[in-house]
């Protein structure tokens, strides 16, 4: 079995993989992960992988997991699915790396946009010769909300509220409505930008807060909450018994 494991911003996703199927998933907080995978430690476990927005949890898995094969972001040996062009590679994000291999894994020579919804929104654009171009990022959408109680005197923090309305009546709606339209905007200009190089390409939309845009992005496909879990673990299928 692959022990696939996604650190994000929020929380922590811990999948078994076995025959390219999950088997097992659990959702948990970062501070309960390793009493977790002490929990789950058998000698089933072959190989694990995990990608971190935080820090290095390599060598607390490499002592739980003795037996394994530890796969490293760091290791400049580890395959990957695609030609990186990013100009500073290494900065380029794990859990990015994982959604452009799943995007190769389950949309092969095609161009692909992804977009993650996450703590902030991620943008990452492939080519159908499996080529990574780069992207963009922006804030996610309690980043924006949270904004305005930062770094105002007056304005509240407020809790997401999908609003269709693009009048404000008071300063809540007008703050709902700025968030709301733009993300959407950004969204929607982007896609128009990217459509000037490349007349056609997948528009996948993931993470957590990607039921937001359900509906509100033309021709957009709405990938599981899993996509960068297989990417990962597609990761490991290239480097296995190597």
């Amino acid at each position: 079995m692959n022990l696939v494991i996604d650190i994000g911003n929020t929380r922590v996703k811990v999948y078994l993989f076995k025959n390219n199927e999950i088997i097992k998933r659990e959702v948990l907080n970062e501070t309960a992960l390793i009493h977790y995978l002490k929990l789950i430690a058998i000698d089933d476990i072959r190989n694990i992988i995990c990608s971190s927005v935080t820090k290095s949890y390599k060598d607390q898995l490499s002592n739980i997991f003795k037996n394994s094969n530890y796969f490293d972001f760091s290791d400049n040996n580890l395959k990957i699915p695609f030609t990186n062009n990013y100009e500073t590679k290494k900065s380029l994000g794990q859990d990015r790396i994982g959604l452009i291999s799943s995007a190769v894994l389950k949309f092969q020579d095609q161009n692909s946009l992804v977009i993650d919804m996450g703590t902030c929104i991620t943008y990452d654009f492939i080519d159908s010769q499996n080529i990574y171009h780069g992207g963009a990022i922006s804030p996610g959408i309690r980043m924006r909300y949270s904004s305005f109680s930062d770094y105002t005197s007056n304005l509240p923090l407020l809790k997401f509220q999908d609003i269709t309305k693009i009048i404000a009546a008071n300063t809540e709606e007008a703050l709902h409505i700025g968030i709301n339209n733009g993300i959407v905007g950004e969204i929607n200009q982007y896609i128009y930008s990217l459509k000037k190089s490349y007349s056609e390409f997948n528009i996948i939309i993931t993470g957590g807060d990607s039921i937001f845009l359900l509906n509100k992005i033309k021709n957009a496909i709405f990938a599981d909450q899993d996509f960068l879990a297989f990417g990962l673990n597609y990761i490991i299928k290239l480097n296995e018994g190597e």
